[in-house]
């Protein structure tokens, strides 16, 4: 037993000095000053694993649905896609404070375990021996894809469970066990839909080469029948899996689904001089994380038996057709958007392109695997000579061009170098192979280990200090401030470090940023003026009435000398945008760098309304923020006299300095040029305007505007306002402030800008506190709450009504009123839920649970007995053979 263990053991020994001579190097947590966490590993997986722990520890109702996403929003598909990893139960072993060490932790023992897997596959599929599958181990554990995208920790595991899957099918196909095959890749749609969904179209076309390398002779029959056991053993592992996959299912429909217009489109995402630029050394920036071609590099010695592979004659002619298959189906995904969409579930993904690249590195290994298997003694001087000068003209045709970034001389006269010290080890005498594949293993250990170094060097991290400090300021602040068990209201800050930070500090909040989000969610935000995107939505620049319609009690803002109270190590609080009606709210509590305003009085968690909310035309408006927020107020105040709240006032100037308005469009839409002849001058188009009082006063800020092409001044100060738009954002213009001269500047960031005209409004707050003094009595109060279960009572004063809650639609809600079922209703553009009512007292209950969780668990039973069913009759059937061949 031990004897079998002891190369597991030597390669864990290698990956370990891999790995911690890295978190040495970049001085990551416990090893140094840094941290793991980059780009959506700080911003969005760190929040979802204290949410993780939370759940598992206080509050597992969050396994459906949660209020500190955003304003409301069903779990499963965030847990499907991010959580179910069994890797992040280590996370219940430490504390929230100390999670960045988890996290280093965590990603040191995904890519342990795939290289135990993959070495695992290799010496059972391949009976290589100890070196050679610790060379090609490592190869797959440390390949660029892994370098570049280990940030996505979740996606390890498919890393982890696809040599497993290939094992299995192997074992599959060749008529024996079936069990690897099926619990693997239940196990992996399970954990991960997303990248299982990539491994199953992977294996679509892997099982052809699977089939073809067990048959003697092709043989077209046999080969039907193979790959039809493979598609019906692929189809009880997606039951068993039902459990995730059908809610999953139903959560796509409500979040990334809904953004799926798929259209047969044949433009071209990369050449083949693209693609194969990656095959260097070192080939990545930073700015490949965004619009990069794919991560395909595992080594030279990888690429050196690729070649190999297809002149080796021990090699059937059949596997070197379905390889060329399999390479064709790639390149046309690396190509055409078409196909690569297909591998992404139908969408272009943001950030992180072909993220299915993995498994083409994995079959580059597999192929040289074959061939390193099946190489002669010595190689034809002649094939190695071919090799050499191909490799030259390959690197010499790089360097000639120079049209990467990502690629300089360095980094192509070290692949080369590697290529060639390979091609002369292995066509050394072999007195002793033992000493050969340990000068192989050095090597590869080196070039991979440089290869790690010079991506990882071009990504920054975030220091362990800042982070430390900024969560223990958050927690600070929010103590007290989280609503009870009795009681519901949401908290919003001004500063961010991440828009998921109410699930790491565990408070409802306003933000989120997640590939899950439902899509009715950004486009509310959208409609009302504030950020958003198609993964996201964050409040920054709420109106006084949009801090009462969302039930906001509390707000965290940095206080003015904040950075004066920070540590040189320390993270630096600053408010995302300008918001200058705060003041309206009281402070109730002041620290050293964050003060808290409360909002002592709110519409609460659902408000009465009039029942013309329900009736056909009552929509928000695309970039007519104001008019959505006065549709919302005349729902509102169904007493009113329909006067509006908003009131729009002309500019009394508009001026330009160094700027030229080349075109005015339909009179809404300008083309400002820049006509600055130095850098002393400034590209400056300035609104002045007037406050006749002292209400708030808004601009409404057309799409057009980004932090990359304008910046903002007010009155000489700076102003604050986040980027991206999507659509027009409304802005604090004025509070508090009578002035006859006050003045709005943009300056131009690029040399041309095309955009719609800014607007100011005034907002009639004392007609508006006015009104909110008779809706005191008519707001839902809760009584009762979990993130899946409320109870609450309201007092109607229409005969026919509805109560509007600030819940985003979602028929898995069965809301209850005095007893009765009531059918709630998607109102305002399918953003919100509402619920018809009559005048009077009533209790109202709402409780979350999808019935897809049951479709799902009937899903896997179904899988499971199927299963079953077919060993037994298996054993069954082999039984009888035995039996028959006996008599």
């Amino acid at each position: 037993m031990i004897n079998k263990l002891k190369p597991y053991l030597l390669n864990t020994i290698f990956v370990s000095i891999f790995f911690i001579g890295l978190a040495i190097i970049f001085q990551f947590a416990p090893f140094g000053k840094d941290t793991m966490l980059t780009v959506d590993l700080g911003q969005q997986y760190i929040d979802f694993f204290s949410m993780y722990k939370e759940t598992l520890t206080h509050s597992p109702e969050m396994l459906l649905y949660s209020f500190e996403k955003a304003i409301g929003g069903e779990m499963i598909g965030l847990w499907a896609y991010y959580l179910l990893s069994p890797f992040n139960l280590i996370f219940l072993l430490f504390n929230e404070s100390n999670f960045e060490i988890a996290v280093t932790l965590i990603t040191y023992l995904k890519l342990l375990a795939s290289s135990l897997t993959f070495m695992y596959f290799s010496r059972h599929k391949y009976d290589l021996s100890t070196l050679p599958s610790i060379i090609f181990s490592l190869s797959y554990t440390f390949m660029s894809y892994t370098i570049v995208y280990q940030l996505n920790i979740m996606w390890l595991d498919g890393l982890v469970l696809l040599p497993l899957i290939a094992l299995g099918l192997g074992q599959l196909i060749s008529g024996k066990s079936r069990l690897l095959y099926v619990g693997s890749l239940a196990i992996m749609l399970i954990a991960n839909y997303y990248i299982g969904y990539m491994i199953c179209l992977f294996l679509a076309i892997y099982a052809l080469f699977v089939i073809v390398e067990k048959q003697t002779v092709f043989n077209i029959k046999e080969t039907i029948v193979s790959y039809f056991r493979f598609g019906i053993h692929s189809i009880i592992a997606a039951l068993i899996a039902g459990i995730t996959l059908i809610p999953t299912y139903y959560s796509l429909t409500q979040n990334k689904g809904s953004y799926l217009e798929f259209e047969l489109d044949w433009e071209v995402a990369h050449t083949l001089q693209d693609i194969a630029s990656k095959l260097f050394v070192g080939s990545f920036n930073f700015d490949e994380m965004s619009s990069g071609s794919p991560n395909i590099y595992a080594g030279m010695l990888v690429i050196l038996f690729v070649g190999l592979f297809f002149i080796n004659k021990k090699i059937k002619l059949s596997e070197k057709i379905v390889a060329i298959l399999i390479f064709t189906v790639f390149a046309l995904s690396f190509r055409f958007d078409l196909f690569n969409k297909l591998w992404h579930g139908g969408q272009f993904p943001i950030w992180y392109h072909f993220r299915f690249s993995f498994t083409t590195s994995f079959f580059l290994l597999v192929m040289a695997i074959k061939a390193f298997k099946n190489q002669p003694k010595r190689f034809p001087l002649g094939v190695l000579i071919t090799a050499i000068v191909a490799m030259a003209l390959f690197s010499g045709y790089y360097l000639w061009i120079d049209e990467y970034t990502f690629l300089n001389d360095i980094n192509i006269f070290i692949s080369l170098a590697f290529f060639l010290a390979f091609v002369i080890i292995i066509q050394l005498e072999r007195p002793k192979k033992i000493i050969l594949n340990s000068v192989l293993l050095v090597f590869v250990f080196s070039e991979l280990f440089i290869n790690a170094y010079i991506i990882m060097s071009d990504i920054n991290y975030v220091q362990q200090s800042k982070f430390e400090d900024y969560t223990e300021t958050l927690n600070q602040s929010l103590a007290g401030l989280r609503h009870p068990d009795n009681d519901f209201y949401r908290i919003n800050k001004t500063f961010m470090r991440t828009k998921n930070e109410a699930m790491y500090t565990h408070y409802s909040g306003m933000d989120h940023f997640g590939s899950t989000i439902e899509a009715h969610v950004p486009e509310l935000y959208g409609y009302l003026g504030l950020p958003d995107g198609n993964g996201f939505a964050t409040y920054t620049n709420g109106t006084l009435f949009l801090d009462d319609f969302f039930n906001i009690r509390y707000f965290l803002a940095p206080t003015t000398n904040s950075s004066e109270h920070t540590a040189d190590e320390g993270y630096v609080l600053y408010p995302e945008a300008t918001d200058l009606d705060m003041e309206f709210h009281p402070i109730s509590t002041q620290y050293s760098r964050v003060k808290v305003y409360e909002n002592e009085r709110n519409f609460g968690l659902g408000m009465e309304v009039s029942s013309d909310i329900a009736n056909d035309g009552i929509e928000f408006t695309s970039h007519r923020p104001i008019e959505n927020q006065e549709l919302l107020l005349s729902l509102i105040d169904y007493n009113g006299n329909g006067a509006p709240y908003f009131t729009e006032h002309d500019f009394t100037d508009v001026t330009y300095e160094n700027v030229e308005v080349a075109d005015t469009g339909d009179g809404d839409y300008y083309t400002y040029i820049d006509k600055t002849e130095n850098d002393a001058q400034t590209p400056r188009i300035r609104w002045h305007f007037e406050t006749t009082n002292r209400n708030p006063y808004y601009f409404s800020i057309p799409s057009q505007f980004s932090s990359k092409n304008v910046s903002f001044d007010l009155n000489s100060n700076h102003y604050r306002f986040y980027s991206p738009f999507r659509r027009r954002q409304v802005y604090n213009a004025s509070y508090d402030t009578v002035r006859e001269d006050q003045y709005f500047d943009v300056e131009l960031e690029e040399e041309e800008l095309q955009a719609n005209l800014l607007e100011l409004y005034e907002f009639d707050l004392e007609r508006y506190e006015k009104m909110m003094d008779t809706k005191e009595d008519n707001k839902f109060n809760v009584t009762h709450f979990s993130h899946n279960h409320i109870k609450g009572n309201i007092t109607i004063e229409q005969d026919d009504a509805y109560v509007l809650f600030t819940i985003p639609y979602d028929a898995a809600w069965d809301i209850t009123v005095d007893g009765t079922s009531v059918e709630p209703v998607n109102v305002l553009s399918d953003t919100l839920m509402a619920i018809p009512i009559t005048s009077g007292q009533h209790n109202v209950e709402l409780t979350y649970f999808p019935r897809s969780i049951v479709f799902g668990g009937i899903s896997s039973l179904i899988g499971i007995i199927s299963l079953v069913g077919i060993i037994y009759w298996d054993r069954k059937t082999s039984q009888k053979n035995i039996s028959l061949d006996t008599d």
